[in-house]
């Protein structure tokens, strides 16, 4: 990775909407951002038929899944009620762990809660907009989101344009999702073919590598101008 400017030495808490358990690229990229950082994935509120006590799962050194455990009020109308309920379960466990994150990262808008709160003690705060997690926003939504996040992160041209109305600092990463990208030769070199599965794998682990590269590159140059 010579010439990236790799991110280091920060704490990370990611709090999205987003379980350990159901990975997308955001899995990759924060397993990626642990070799050099200290990273804690905090659980959405688990199931009825989850574990009823909080866990903590240490996946390796520098990445620790917090598990907030089945504490959740199952109705859609209290969904407010649940993500304030969950913002004090996880400050509970990060003020028992001596945690205060220099970075909190979101992909929920309901956990806009999360990223107004450590704003106001200094963090740098972001939403990364998944075509999936994302697509039932309203425009107004995504407004006020845009207002509640430091900056903004997709691999999704069509949520960068959305983003791009309500805020400049919306970036727009490589892959498309991660899929395999017209420019990038792969599928002018397979036309005709049959994509076998170590081809897809390594078309999936190029553009990650590059979003990765992407994504430390903006969080280490945002983090320095935050702490000028």
């Amino acid at each position: 990775m010579e010439g990236t400017a790799i991110l280091s030495d920060k704490r990370i808490l990611f709090a999205g909407g987003s379980a350990w358990a159901d990975p997308t690229e955001q899995h990759f990229l924060l397993d990626m951002l642990s070799a050099s950082n200290v990273v804690i994935w905090a659980n959405p509120f688990g199931p009825i038929a989850g574990s009823l006590l909080p866990r903590i799962t240490n996946l390796k050194d520098g990445f620790t899944i917090y598990n907030p455990g089945v504490n959740y009020l199952p109705f859609s109308w209290l969904s407010d009620l649940n993500e304030r309920r969950r913002l004090l379960q996880v400050n509970m466990y990060l003020l028992e762990k001596d945690f205060e994150p220099d970075l909190v990262w979101i992909d929920d808008p309901l956990a806009a809660r999360f990223t107004r709160y450590y704003g106001k003690k200094g963090a740098l705060t972001l939403y990364y907009a998944h075509q999936d997690l994302d697509k039932t926003a309203s425009r107004e939504e995504r407004k006020q989101l845009a207002a509640a996040v430091d900056l903004i992160l997709t691999p999704s041209p069509a949520l960068y344009k959305k983003y791009r109305e309500h805020t400049d600092r919306a970036f727009l990463l490589s892959g498309d999702d991660l899929m395999i990208s017209s420019d990038s030769g792969t599928e002018a070199e397979l036309e005709g073919e049959e994509l076998s599965a170590e081809l897809l794998e390594k078309a999936f682990l190029d553009a990650l590598q590059k979003c990765f590269e992407e994504v430390s590159s903006i969080l280490k140059n945002e983090l320095s101008k935050k702490n000028k």
